[in-house]
């Protein structure tokens, strides 16, 4: 284990007097030092000492509390007993092996802090370590980030804003992480008696973890984009139909109807499809707020021919929706007198200002999504694993239409986080759990109390093992697959 934290960073054996050390060996290369410390008292006055091989580390592992998984450069004493060491400051730092999260409280189970992993981060943590207090949380990278002076130093930058945005993340589902504690500084030594999780195999790249952290970053800035009350769009910006006046104004119309002679409902869904395709929304997007649509009117088409409709204007035969037939269609629906200027981007500049969620009349479908997920955590928070609930009683909780809540529940399950299923007749409605939950559950169980929670799971929601399996898998995908598979592996009926 010691090689997978310390990435041969150390050498194999002590430089003197090495009770393992083959004759006539050589180590290959220079490599660094770590320090180690045996208590917290110790630690707190820098009595410690300098270590440069595996093999000392190992003849001391019983007795050793603390350490610097990282390797350093160099270390060294401050006085003639060799007592205080010092030598464990940034620029001195040799190579980066692994991120530390500190979490200094323990109304997390080791469950919720990898649940917390999965859904803040994608990425499972190395290691799990139990203190007093807390927890410690290792993620070993694969390939050990190597700090050089030729690059001034910028390794251990973007390792820092990396570490940050790990502990920021996972601050937003667990409570007592240290933000604030030195990135690569001293850590619990692991050891039988404390690690609670260890995988070998969950090790990810620097440059995955760049990558993962550039996202998170270009996300926050997205989101922050979509929450501010004023959005500018310069001079050169390309408009898009969906963003026109027009098209909010026959979006939100509910009496539109059809007949003979007139432009109807059918001729608005086309034209409305049309500009979702030229603003380049795919084509399920364009159904789900299409089906919404239709849903509202006062006299709906049928579902088969709005999906007809919708099919045409993304043939590729329509390039956008017609100017002339849009003013039309709104003469006829929106008042009678309206004029271009008031259905169509005119100035080189144009001021948006978003209306608040509870300023919108119709919802959109990712906000149902985290309704529904946001109230099935809050069951999960009550202590019951799962809701059966009738489809009125569920509609006005989250406030979704009924056909909204089938399709989305249908999304939810193709996306594996929820299982639900529908009975039906008297005494019928919804059963709904989270797999998330599921996944929690699973995990604060022994082996044999998961079988019997997954045999009573399969019976309730009518599961099969390849069903249950499909689901729960991609769910944990950086698990081993021959440790995911053994829940499975006993006959559970």
């Amino acid at each position: 284990m010691l090689n997978l934290f310390l990435k041969n960073g150390l050498r194999t054996y002590k430089f003197k007097n090495s009770r393992l050390k083959p004759v006539g060996f050589v180590e290959e290369e220079k490599k660094g030092s770590i320090f180690i410390y045996y208590s917290k008292e110790a630690l707190s006055v820098s009595r410690g000492v300098v270590i440069t091989s595996i093999e000392a580390i190992e003849e001391q592992a019983d007795t050793i509390t603390h350490w610097t998984p990282n390797v350093y450069r160099y270390g060294e004493y401050t006085d003639e007993k060799r007592l205080v060491v010092k030598g464990h400051f940034e620029k001195n730092l040799r190579q980066i092996n692994t991120f530390v999260v500190d979490i200094d409280s323990k109304e997390n189970h080791q469950g919720e802090i990898i649940l917390a992993c999965i859904d803040q981060l994608g990425y499972m943590p190395t290691l799990i370590l139990e203190s007093d207090f807390g927890y410690q949380v290792y993620f070993v990278l694969s390939i050990p980030a190597y700090v050089t002076r030729k690059s001034n130093f910028k390794v251990i930058e973007v390792a820092k804003r990396i570490s940050m945005t790990i502990r920021s993340q996972l601050a937003k589902q667990l409570v007592g992480v240290d933000i604030g504690c030195n990135h690569f500084g001293i850590a619990r030594f692991p050891n039988k008696r404390n690690i609670v999780f260890y995988e070998s195999e969950n090790q990810y790249s620097f440059s995955e973890w760049i990558n993962w952290s550039m996202k998170i970053a270009s996300n926050h800035r997205c989101e922050a984009e979509r929450n501010a009350k004023l959005i500018v769009f310069p001079e050169k910006k390309v408009y898009r139909q969906v963003d026109e006046p027009w098209f909010d104004l026959l979006l939100r119309k509910a009496d539109i109807i059809g007949g003979e002679g007139r432009l109807g409902r059918n001729n608005v869904i086309f034209t409305l499809s049309l500009a979702y395709f030229s603003s380049g929304y795919g084509q399920e997007t364009c159904e789900y707020n299409m089906f919404e649509f239709n849903e509202r009117l006062k006299e709906p088409l049928a579902e088969k021919e709005v999906e007809t409709i919708i099919k045409s204007a993304y043939s590729g035969d329509y390039r956008a929706a017609r100017r002339d037939f849009i003013l039309e269609l709104c003469q006829e629906w929106i008042a009678p007198d309206i004029q271009e200027k008031e259905l169509f981007i005119q100035r080189r500049g144009w001021w948006k200002f978003k209306k608040s969620r509870d300023q919108r009349k119709y919802n959109h479908q990712q906000e149902w999504k985290t309704d529904l997920m946001n109230y099935l955590n809050q069951v999960e928070a009550q202590g019951q694993g799962y809701i059966e609930s009738t489809r009125k009683e569920l509609q006005e909780k989250i406030g979704i239409p009924t056909r909204s809540l089938d399709r989305l529940l249908k999304d939810l399950k193709k996306e594996n986080k929820v299982f639900y299923r529908s009975k039906r007749g008297k005494g019928g409605g919804i059963l709904l759990m989270s797999v998330r939950s599921f996944v929690k559950q699973c995990l604060q169980r022994t082996r044999e109390k998961q079988q019997v929670y997954l045999s009573r799971l399969k019976q309730l929601f009518l599961l099969t093992n390849e069903e249950l399996e499909a689901t729960i898998v991609p769910f944990l995908a950086t698990y081993r697959r021959s440790k995911q598979l053994n829940l499975f592996e006993a006959d559970t009926g």
